[in-house]
């Protein structure tokens, strides 16, 4: 679910839809939040995660 709002986030951007592109984003970024605070990951795996460095 997470790399289709990325997905659709740049395409929004690409379409200069700007601000869905940045509800997107949001969405996305609460997405990670709660796959994080429900996972056994460790503090680095965390960052990644959150940062889009998986």
């Amino acid at each position: 679910m997470i790399q289709e709002l990325e997905k659709q986030m740049k395409e929004a951007a690409r379409n200069l839809e700007f601000e869905r592109a940045a509800a997107l984003r949001d969405e996305m970024f609460e997405l990670k939040a709660l796959l994080v605070e429900e996972s056994d990951l460790t503090p680095l795996q965390r960052v990644r995660l959150l940062t889009g460095e998986e």
